[in-house]
C-alpha cells in the first residue's frame, strides 16, 4: 500500500459505495442522486449532448502538454512504438463503433467494474477483470477512447491508479490527429492472452463519506447541475471547463480554473456519475493535488 497517501487520509478497508453510505452524504442536496452505474455514450458522465457539442467544437484550439510527461503520449509516439517491437499495450476503453480500435488494441471491459446495484467492484475484482483482458501490472499500458470529453479516458486512467498501475498514459488528440500520425483503425480488438494482475491498490484515490468534511469539495458537474443542489461547502469546477476533445487545457487555464483551491490540502472531486468527476481529477492529479473520486450513488 501506500504509505505517503494513507498519512493523508488514515488507514482504511477497500470501499464500497452503498446507497447508506451516500445516503448520508447527500443530506441537503436534493438533486444530487445520480449513479455510479456504467452505460453507454452520454449517460456515463451525465453530459447533455449540447455540452459536449461545445466542447468538440474547441477540439482544434491548441492543447497543452499535462504537467507530467508520463501521464500522457501523443499520436506519433504510439506509433514509433508500434512500429516494430510494441513496447506498449494499448486499451481501447469507449463505445465501439465500425472502426474504433488502432490496429493490435485490446478492449478493456471498463463496463464491467461496476455491480449492478452501481456500486464499484473490490480492486480484485477488477484486476480479475483486466488480468483476463491481457493486463498485467508491470505492462506499459496507453488508454484511449473516442474523445477525452466523453470521460471514458480519464476514468479509465484513475481505475489504473486506484489499483496501483504505475505505468499508464492517456493517448492526446483525436481520430484524425492520430489516423494522420499514421496509426490504423479496424473493426475489432486484438485478443491478448490472460494475464495475472497483482495489484498494488492506492485506496485513498476513492474517498469515503467521513472524509467529505476534511476536504476541499469539488463539484464537477454543470454549473446547472450544481445550483439545483449540492454537498455542503462544495464549489463547482464544471468539467468542460478544464479539457477539450483533444486534451487538457493550457496550464494557465488550469492555474485559474484551480485558483480557489489550495493544493497543500486534500481535494475530494464528485459528480453523479464517475466520468465527469473523472475529468475534473484527472486535471487535478496531472497538476500534482492531493486529488481523490467520490462517485455520488443513484441507489440513495
Amino acid at each position: 500500500m501506500r504509505n505517503d497517501r494513507r498519512l493523508l487520509w488514515g488507514v482504511g478497508a477497500f470501499l464500497v459505495i452503498g446507497a447508506a453510505l451516500v445516503g448520508g452524504a447527500l443530506a441537503g442536496c436534493s438533486s444530487c442522486a445520480g449513479g455510479g452505474t456504467w452505460s453507454s455514450g452520454l449517460d456515463f458522465i451525465g453530459a447533455s449532448p449540447e455540452a459536449v457539442s461545445v466542447m468538440e467544437k474547441n477540439s482544434g484550439n491548441e492543447a497543452a502538454q499535462a504537467a507530467e510527461e508520463s501521464y500522457v503520449i501523443t499520436a506519433r509516439e504510439l506509433f514509433e512504438d508500434q512500429k516494430d517491437e510494441p513496447k506498449r499495450v494499448m486499451a481501447y476503453v469507449g463505445v465501439p463503433g465500425d472502426a474504433s480500435y488502432i490496429g493490435g488494441s485490446i478492449h478493456l471491459p471498463l463496463e464491467q467494474v461496476f455491480n449492478q446495484d452501481g456500486t464499484l467492484k473490490s480492486p480484485a475484482e477488477i484486476a480479475g477483470l483486466f488480468g483476463a483482458a491481457g493486463i498485467s501490472e508491470g505492462d506499459p499500458l496507453v488508454i484511449y477512447g473516442d474523445s477525452f470529453v466523453n470521460g471514458y479516458d480519464t476514468f479509465a486512467f484513475w481505475i489504473m491508479k486506484y489499483l496501483g498501475h504505475q505505468n499508464v498514459a492517456l493517448l492526446e488528440g483525436t481520430r484524425g490527429g492520430r489516423e494522420a500520425a499514421g496509426l490504423k483503425f479496424v473493426a475489432t480488438p486484438t485478443p491478448k492472452a490472460a494475464e495475472t494482475y497483482t495489484i498494488d491498490p492506492d485506496l485513498n484515490l476513492l474517498a469515503t463519506a467521513d472524509q467529505l468534511a476534511g476536504a476541499q469539495l469539488v463539484d464537477a458537474r454543470s454549473p446547472a447541475e450544481y445550483v439545483g443542489g449540492h454537498l455542503e461547502g462544495a464549489i463547482n469546477i464544471d468539467y468542460s471547463k478544464v479539457m477539450d476533445a483533444s486534451g487538457l487545457a493550457s496550464p494557465q487555464a488550469l492555474s485559474q480554473t484551480f485558483s480557489g483551491l489550495d493544493k497543500n490540502q486534500p481535494v475530494v472531486v464528485y459528480s453523479s456519475k464517475g466520468g465527469q468527476a473523472s475529468i475534473v481529477w484527472y486535471a487535478l492529479y496531472t497538476q500534482g493535488y492531493q486529488a481523490s473520486l467520490y462517485i455520488l450513488d443513484n441507489q440513495s
